[in-house]
């Protein structure tokens, strides 16, 4: 019995729909969410968000991976299988795009060359892959085609970031279709090296975990609430230089330490410091940790919170006051600045209930 096209097409495409995981999203951690990131870099308009939820037209999707890219907590993922191997003795990456009219398929084919995230490209790197080889076609006339070169982009945004910490770079190189195949033809598997001692088996047994682990996933090899970057980012070797994706900061003078930000941060990248009496003494701040989901911000009632791309930082820690209300007894604590000392918590400061309050004798 043979089987219509229409069908086999519908199959092919169900393929390489994203796989969602809701946990990760920051709409099933915080209802007061505003990230539409996986809307906004949709082309064929496929996401829908409303007051019911986050769902995805399956019918209009057609698998480009930009979406996947675009989300911060990597509740979507897709898989991409680039070239790997060794490439005039450097570890390499040779990526093409699917939808060149040059039809290509096969092993470093995928959907975009734009649907490659930075945490995608830097895990790879952490693997040692610091050479990057991609072929395309006219970008600027594709349906998919996201408006700017979100690929070179990123890769200048990861040039900016290893410089920053006087690590060795990512090489870049568009070649022609030509250029690409006879790359590829003399493209060497990697070989393995025995290990001599137990420490040398542990560490080659870590490499191989990562690039086994990262072939299967658009973004980090494992996706927890732990932090990503440390794992993917060079250590910084002078702080004060060093630039971060995301780095979150808070306004003091209008910050009324309500701790939603820490509460919230599913990263803990704002945290709160406790003293020895058990008090919330300070605000700790690691961005590192920080993946731009911007809990923090949408939490905010304040807008004392932001989270600032490619910077480097400057808050450490906030200290706070502790301090009990003059009107209803609770103890509460607020950034310690130059503004008058404070003496009714948030919510009779907001509501000023305490000046109808009065003594009876």
């Amino acid at each position: 019995m043979g089987l219509s096209l229409g069908w086999f097409k519908q199959l092919k495409q169900e393929w390489v729909i994203p796989e969602i995981t809701a946990e990760r999203c920051v709409h099933s951690r915080c209802e007061v969410a505003s990230c539409t990131r996986c809307v906004d870099s949709c082309p064929q308009d496929a996401w829908l968000l409303d007051d019911s939820g986050l769902r995805i037209n399956t019918s209009r999707c057609d698998g480009c991976g930009l979406c996947v890219a675009a989300c911060p907590e990597s509740a979507l993922g897709q898989d991409l299988h680039p070239a790997k191997g060794m490439l005039d003795g450097c570890k390499t990456l040779l990526l093409a795009c699917g939808r060149s009219k040059d039809g290509r398929t096969g092993d470093g084919v995928i959907p975009c060359l734009h649907a490659l995230s930075p945490s995608w490209l830097l895990a790879h790197y952490h693997a040692g892959y610091q050479q990057v080889l991609s072929s395309r076609g006219y970008c600027e006339t594709c349906p998919t085609y996201p408006g700017q070169d979100l690929l070179l982009s990123r890769l200048a945004n990861i040039e900016t970031l290893l410089a920053s910490r006087t690590a060795s770079l990512i090489t870049h190189a568009t070649l022609s279709s030509a250029q690409w195949e006879q790359a590829h033809q003399r493209l060497a598997p990697l070989v393995e090296v025995p290990p001599t001692n137990r420490r040398q088996f542990f560490r080659q047994a870590m490499t191989l975990a990562v690039e086994t682990g990262i072939e299967y996933t658009q973004e980090f090899p494992t996706a927890t609430a732990a932090a990503p970057w440390p794992t993917l980012l060079p250590a910084a070797q002078n702080p004060r230089t060093a630039l971060y994706p995301f780095v979150p900061t808070l306004d003091t003078s209008t910050c009324n330490g309500c701790d939603a930000c820490a509460l919230l941060c599913p990263h803990q990248a704002i945290t709160r410091e406790k003293a020895t009496n058990g008090q919330i003494s300070a605000y700790t701040f690691q961005p590192s940790h920080c993946t731009g989901c911007s809990i923090c911000e949408d939490s905010c009632d304040q807008h004392a919170i932001r989270v600032k791309p490619m910077q480097v930082q400057q808050q450490a820690q906030v200290p706070l006051i502790p301090a009990h209300c003059q009107a209803c007894g609770s103890p509460f604590h607020y950034p310690a600045t130059d503004n008058a000392v404070q003496t009714h918590c948030r919510i009779c400061a907001h509501t000023n209930h305490h000046r109808q309050l009065f003594q009876v004798y």
